[in-house]
């Protein structure tokens, strides 16, 4: 019964507080500070919270249809179906003669990122309980951090309940939350949405039924493709660069430049005579 107080009144107990950050290696003998990952190493019971609502969370998502179909992180898909159609959306652009722009995401630091009221927003959009949600974001914004090495245990810690010196509680959903990659694909899935609507998509046709359908790209969580086709070349990279800008909320004219920097984006364009003009 103590276990399910968080989950029926959104009380957050102060043992739930406390996260370990333990930094591993993303690459082999790369021990650069900026290359490593930051783990946030929960409490047991706070994180089989996490999962329980995740699990609430994709079922009711998916059941509502808010999951975009550019995202592959849900049940009956994987990052092998991403692969295969990216691959084989690439090949019919160019048996088309079409000019074809790809940009190759991956966010940086994707998790610590997540603002909470955009997150709690698309939580509630699709059913997920109050309680839950305000359980886990509490605990997140005054957690007390520890940062572990090889030598052991830092004895200073960061944050906690008092925000002195800071202009917002502590964001983002930590590396190692059981809820993240589940909380980070209903959000996507609203910005995929949004830019669909707003044009920033590439029009497919079916070979036998003739239906046709829009799609922004493919993602796997916070790796994303985005696609481009059309006829201009400076027409294609043109829509590809306000995606990118709206996607990645960057200001055009400070943040361009530095776009590698937060998406470790590649942008590739390919110009191929069109048909037509043969």
């Amino acid at each position: 019964m103590r276990a399910e107080i968080p989950v029926l009144s959104g009380y957050s107990p102060e043992r739930w507080k406390t996260c370990l950050d333990l930094m591993i290696l993303k690459k082999l003998m790369e021990f650069r500070i900026e290359k490593l990952r930051t783990l946030g190493i929960l409490a047991p019971d706070f994180n089989q919270h996490n999962k329980t609502m995740q699990k609430e969370a994709i079922y009711l998502a998916i059941q509502k249809g808010a999951i975009a179909q550019e995202q592959y992180s849900r049940p009956g898909r994987d990052c092998k179906d991403h692969a295969l159609n990216r691959r084989l959306t690439l090949d019919q652009r160019q048996y088309d003669r079409k000019c074809w722009s790809l940009a190759m995401s991956d966010l940086t630091g994707c998790y610590d990122r997540i603002v909470h009221s955009a997150a709690t927003l698309a939580l509630l959009r699709v059913g997920v309980s109050k309680t839950k949600v305000f359980a886990m974001f509490e605990t997140i914004q005054k957690m007390v951090h520890r940062t572990c090495t090889a030598f052991g245990e830092s004895k200073g810690s960061y944050g906690g309940s008092s925000y002195t010196g800071w202009i917002n509680a502590p964001q983002g959903v930590l590396q190692g939350n059981a809820a993240g990659p589940v909380i980070w694909s209903i959000l996507s899935s609203v910005i995929f949405t949004i830019l669909r609507e707003q044009g920033f998509c590439d029009s497919f046709c079916m070979c036998l039924s003739k239906e046709t359908f829009q799609l922004l790209g493919f993602a796997f969580v916070d790796d994303a493709d985005l696609i481009q086709s059309g006829d201009d070349a400076e027409e294609v990279m043109g829509k590809m660069i306000k995606k990118e800008v709206i996607l990645f909320n960057l200001n055009l004219k400070t943040d361009l430049s530095n776009l590698w920097k937060v998406t470790k984006s590649y942008i590739i364009l390919v110009s191929l005579m069109n048909s037509r003009n043969h």
